[in-house]
């Protein structure tokens, strides 16, 4: 891969937030501070039901939920006097069933918090509820035996993906209309991108992310977007032209390119099929 020699400013580094707050509906949250790091403060408070929690949405950074397995586990867990027990009931949700709840509460939470981060711990990832995580772009789902290792993960990536969407936002709404947007974060990874920039690369949202950008173009508009786009856009400026794509099938494919940067080192990408040539005309406009 051709490499440019142009000198582009380091981005800088990404710092993850120092304060999370955290609801959990349904589970006790003992455990749960204890999967973040010390550098971050977590502040962990539970409600018993879904009812409780939608009036503090406005006042937390993620919502933790559970799947009905996983409610119904810890009840069979405990017994009806809190005491561990082995028995188990014939009345465990099937997957169906459970995805279907977990749709059901994730309609329910949109419906006050469309882009609220909520984090689903489930006893195991069927396709199912994988199928109902997957069509709701601000949740992810996290394994109950693995709570500890992954939650944190989890509640960072969406967090993450919530800051640079918002960072995102004040670019000039006429400027991107109507063409597919991806943010690409300081590293050069895919961290959020629309449905319609997925579709224009012969992918889906969720395959997009953690994609490297360089990956979607050729050799050639590699080149061109290192040596021309981003030393202009480090300088403060948009920048609008023209290259070649690459879906995800190896076709390539003309694309007008409009690249913008965020305050944090992060990149807009604005694409739109077009049948221009590789780098066949560039424009510059002020942020």
């Amino acid at each position: 891969m051709l490499k440019s020699t142009a000198v582009v400013p380091e981005p800088p580094v990404r710092t993850r937030p120092a304060q999370i707050r955290l609801l959990v509906v349904g589970r006790e949250c003992d455990a749960i501070d204890r999967a973040f790091d010390d550098e971050t403060e977590v502040t962990v408070e539970s409600v018993p039901a879904l009812e409780s929690a939608r009036p503090r949405f406005d006042d937390i950074d993620c919502l933790v939920v559970q799947s009905p397995t996983t409610a119904a586990n810890e009840t069979e867990d405990r017994g009806e006097s809190g005491e561990r027990t082995d028995d188990t009931t014939s009345d465990t949700p099937t997957d169906d069933e459970s995805a279907g709840d977990v749709a059901d509460r994730l309609e329910t939470i949109r419906t006050d918090a469309p882009e609220l981060p909520v984090v689903v711990l489930a006893d195991e990832l069927t396709p199912a509820l994988m199928r109902t995580v997957r069509s709701d772009g601000w949740t992810a789902v996290a394994e109950r035996d693995e709570t500890l290792a992954l939650l944190a993960d989890r509640v960072h990536t969406l967090l993450e993906r919530h800051r640079l969407t918002t960072l995102a936002r004040p670019l000039p709404s006429v400027e991107f209309a109507g063409d597919g947007i991806a943010i690409v974060d300081p590293d050069g990874d895919v961290q959020f991108a629309s449905r319609s920039f997925a579709m224009q690369f012969g992918s889906n949202r969720d395959a997009l992310t953690g994609t490297p950008w360089r990956a979607l173009f050729t050799d050639a508009a590699v080149s061109h977007l290192e040596s021309a786009a981003l030393p202009t856009v480090a300088e403060g400026w948009r920048w609008t032209g023209s290259c070649t794509g690459r879906r995800q099938t190896g076709a390539t494919f003309p694309v007008r390119v409009r690249l913008g940067g965020l305050e944090d080192g992060s990149l807009v990408f604005a694409v739109d099929e077009s049948k221009e040539s590789d780098g066949s005309r560039s424009e510059l406009r002020r942020h």
